[in-house]
């Protein structure tokens, strides 16, 4: 079932300086696979997000793996062109606490941008990212910071 987290929201919305945030919390969640002992967890936006003159389509996902690897995968648009999305994206426990954060992959670097050149184009936003893996099992959700 998904479900948004608005009170977490909120808080990392007052927590982060002129980024609008927003949160998801698991969608759907997968046992160790056999081969890899692996497991996974994904985090699905349920709603559209807009940010400036900046969208992200709904059915934006996040997705944790258990060995530290995480995936992001969304369709994002701009109205104007020349644009860029800007996103951190901050892992909450049960609580809202922060744990940590999504940094790109090979980088220390947790700032997320996929540039939009061309108004009203339809972009697909694939990025690989990582966290640490001792964190897998108290994520509870996940707040997005963006800015466009």
């Amino acid at each position: 079932m998904k479900r948004v987290a608005l009170g977490v929201a909120a808080l990392a919305a007052a927590l982060t300086v002129a980024c609008p945030a927003v949160a998801a919390s698991p969608a759907s969640a997968a046992p160790a696979s056999a081969s890899t002992g692996v497991k996974w967890t994904s985090f699905d936006w349920d709603h559209a997000m807009t940010t400036g003159a900046c969208r992200i389509s709904k059915g934006a996902k996040w997705t944790l793996y258990s060995n530290g690897q995480a995936h992001f995968d969304a369709r994002v648009s701009s109205a104007e062109g020349d644009d860029a999305w800007l996103m951190w994206a901050s892992l909450l426990d049960n609580q809202g606490a922060v744990l940590g954060e999504i940094r790109v992959s090979g980088s220390r670097s947790t700032k997320f941008v996929q540039n939009l050149p061309r108004a009203y184009w339809l972009y697909r936003w694939q990025a690989d990212g990582q966290f640490d893996a001792r964190l897998y099992d108290q994520v509870d959700s996940i707040v997005l910071s963006k800015h466009c």
